[in-house]
C-alpha cells in the first residue's frame, strides 16, 4: 500500500508518524501538570504549599505550557547549627544532694552484692567503693578543721571549751560569773521550797538546801505542805493555799521556785532531790542568761 502513495502523500504521512510519536514520548500539558502537582520529582520529597490559580490538587486543570501547577516550595530558614554536646554538662545539671545519693546507693548496691555473693571480685568493689567514701570523709574533715583554725568567729571551743585545760579556765570564770549572780539575787528573786514532813526526798534534799543558802546569803521561804516541820527547815510556815496560788498545787516535792518580785512570776528552779552546783547553775541561768546564751 506503501507503494502505491504518492511520494508526496507518503512523507506527509512520516511526517504525522514522527509528531505523533514526539508527542506521545513528552505527554499532554495536562498530564506534566498531574506530575508536577504530585511533586514525584526524584530526591524532592517536601510538600510545598499548592499554588492558588491551579484550582483544586488533583483536578488535572491545564492552563497550558507556560503554568504548572506544582507545590510553591517554602521558605527553609537555615537553622542555628546545634550547639556540642559536653559529656560533663549532666554534673552541672545535677545537684550535690543528688550526687552524695548516687555516691552511697552505689556504695549499699556493692555492699549488698558482696553479702549476697561473696565473690573476691564482689568483696573488692565493696571495698574499692568504701575506701574512696572514707577518703573523701577525710578530705572533709581535715578541711573543716583547717576552716575553724582560721575562722574564731566560727570556732565553738571558744565559746564553750573541750580541752581539759581550757575548759578548767572556762570553769573557774563561770563560776566566779555564778556567784556573783546569787549574791545579787536577793535583790529581785525569792526562793521558795516546797516539802512536807513524810517526803524522803525532802529529808535529803532540806539539809542541801540550807546549806547551800547560807554559803551564798540567799533567803529561803520554807513552806511545809502539811503544816509540820520540814528537816533542816524547823521555820517552815504551813502550807495555808500558798502552793495553789503559786500555780504549784500538785507539783511534786521537794519543789523549789524562784519568785520574780519585779514581774511577780514564779520561775520553777526544779523538782525532786538536786546537788548545790546544780541548784546554782540553774539559777544562773534562770537570772542572768539569756535563752540559748550557752549553745
Amino acid at each position: 500500500m506503501a507503494r502505491a502513495l504518492n511520494p508526496a502523500l507518503r512523507r506527509t504521512l512520516w511526517r504525522l508518524l514522527g509528531a505523533l510519536g514526539v508527542w506521545a514520548a513528552l505527554g499532554t500539558p495536562a498530564a506534566a501538570g498531574d506530575t508536577r502537582a504530585g511533586d514525584t520529582r526524584t530526591g524532592d520529597t517536601h510538600a510545598g504549599e499548592w499554588r492558588s490559580w491551579c484550582g483544586d490538587p488533583g483536578s488535572g486543570a491545564s492552563l497550558g505550557w507556560h503554568f504548572y501547577c506544582d507545590r510553591q516550595e517554602e521558605r527553609r530558614e537555615a537553622e542555628p547549627p546545634s550547639a556540642p554536646l559536653d559529656p560533663h554538662s549532666s554534673e552541672r545539671t545535677t545537684t550535690a544532694t543528688e550526687r552524695i545519693l548516687e555516691l552511697r546507693r552505689a556504695l549499699e548496691e556493692a555492699r549488698a552484692e558482696a553479702i549476697l555473693d561473696p565473690t573476691p571480685a564482689k568483696i573488692a568493689a565493696y571495698l574499692e567503693l568504701q575506701r574512696a567514701a572514707l577518703q573523701r570523709a577525710a578530705v572533709f574533715s581535715d578541711a573543716f578543721r583547717r576552716t575553724v583554725w582560721a575562722s574564731p568567729e566560727l570556732d565553738y571551743t571558744l565559746k564553750r571549751p573541750v580541752g581539759a585545760l581550757a575548759k578548767q579556765v572556762w570553769s573557774d570564770e563561770r563560776r566566779e560569773a555564778r556567784d556573783a549572780a546569787l549574791a545579787r539575787l536577793g535583790e529581785r528573786y525569792g526562793l521558795i521550797y516546797l516539802g512536807h514532813a513524810g517526803c524522803a526526798g525532802c529529808k535529803v534534799f532540806g539539809p542541801l538546801l540550807r546549806a547551800f543558802a547560807m554559803r551564798h546569803g540567799l533567803d529561803v521561804l520554807a513552806v511545809s505542805l502539811t503544816g509540820e516541820a520540814l528537816e533542816g527547815w524547823p521555820e517552815a510556815v504551813p502550807d495555808n493555799g500558798r502552793a495553789v496560788r503559786l500555780g504549784l498545787g500538785n507539783a511534786p516535792v521537794p519543789a523549789l521556785v524562784l519568785f520574780d518580785t519585779a514581774t511577780k512570776r514564779v520561775l520553777p528552779v526544779g523538782f525532786g532531790v538536786m546537788a548545790e552546783d546544780e541548784m546554782a547553775e540553774r539559777i544562773y541561768a534562770l537570772t542572768a542568761l539569756e535563752p540559748g546564751h550557752d549553745y
